[in-house]
């Protein structure tokens, strides 16, 4: 989000506001709610340094905003709030909070913008739940509208069904948009995106649903079997091993023998080589050579020349043809049909 430089020190600004209350009291109890000399107190915390009930406390701050907005309160912050809400207006009428606090102030002065904010009252604020991270729109009906978008776009991503580069996933967002009536500018879908729980980005630079192993892997497995899916060939196990941690994924390094461990007990992935997997999706079969010649064998149903058969045991498994003759001359499980071989 581009950075403005804003008209009015919301430190200072906030101390002029506080103080148009009458009570030196009510001026504390706003000043520790609001974190604005430090960190932020809880009703129940303020109650006990004052020896009243946070039922109390509450209600003195709910007194105390509504005499600053009905009061001189709001007519002081209006110049200010009407510079902020230009500049959310800009980029698409909605925000997460940090990302739009960082946008106006340094991180010390975050808890006075909320409190200038929250006076003014013409700006719209929610909190975090389960899809969303705190956020502030121009009004309630740009947040309403972020909110529409975002159903659509992420029911859009779960129908494409894969990790998207950046340009699919904005194409997705700014029919989303276009379709709540808004101008899909990139600052728009930028400030949108920022708002979502939902969608995240890959170390490969996809994007997609944070519930997909291949946005969001939760252990060794899914992690190697991203890299395994990326690489479309089979790697050694201390190759995988060296791509997650090369990736970055967490600052926990991935030991060698911890991916060996956990590709032996997972399904998808198959021991091709010596130290070698692959993706079971990729055609290859779990078992010795000579199971797979087997599996082979039945499936065609028909005796193979010997080319035939090594073509299609190499894409089955990584293994030399040596070792494929050798298994071949088995006479208690194959057999010689003039040039070709049949299961005995």
């Amino acid at each position: 989000m581009d950075k403005i430089t804003i008209s009015s020190n919301p430190k200072e600004l906030s101390a002029r506001v506080i103080k148009l209350l009458p009570q030196k009291r009510v001026q504390d109890i706003l000043t520790k709610r609001f974190g604005l000399a430090g960190s932020e107190h809880t009703l129940e915390a303020i109650g006990k340094s004052y020896g009243i009930t946070r039922e109390r406390v509450r209600q003195i701050e709910e007194a105390a905003l509504k005499n600053l907005r009905q009061g001189d309160g709001q007519a002081l912050v209006k110049p200010f709030v009407e510079q902020v809400r230009a500049h959310i207006q800009a980029h698409g009428g909605v925000s997460e909070q940090k990302r739009f606090f960082r946008s106006l102030a340094d991180e010390k002065y975050h808890p006075h913008l909320s409190f200038l904010l929250m006076i003014d009252g013409s700006m719209a604020y929610a909190a975090e739940d389960e899809k969303h991270h705190h956020r502030w729109a121009h009004g309630l009906d740009h947040l309403k509208k972020a909110e529409a978008v975002l159903h659509s776009f992420i029911k859009k991503i779960e129908h494409h069904g894969r990790p998207l580069h950046e340009g699919e996933l904005h194409g997705l967002l700014e029919d989303s948009i276009k379709e709540e009536g808004g101008a899909p500018e990139k600052r728009s879908l930028e400030s949108h995106l920022s708002v979502s729980k939902l969608i995240d980005k890959n170390p490969y630079g996809e994007y997609g649903l944070v519930s997909w192993p291949r946005i969001s892997p939760r252990g060794v497995r899914d992690k190697a079997y991203l890299v395994l899916s990326r690489a479309t060939k089979p790697l050694h196990f201390r190759e995988v091993a060296d791509h997650i941690n090369r990736v970055g994924w967490t600052k926990k390094k991935a030991h060698p023998q911890t991916v060996h461990n956990e590709l032996i007990k997972d399904p998808r992935f198959v021991l091709v080589g010596r130290g070698l997997y692959g993706l079971k999706e990729w055609g290859y079969e779990a078992g010795t050579v000579k199971d797979v010649l087997v599996s082979v064998l039945q499936q065609a149903q028909k005796p193979l020349t010997k080319d035939e058969l090594m073509k299609r045991v190499l894409e089955k498994r990584v293994v030399k043809e040596n070792t494929i003759l050798l298994n071949l001359q088995d006479k208690r499980k194959f057999k010689r049909v003039e040039d070709a071989y049949t299961l005995a």
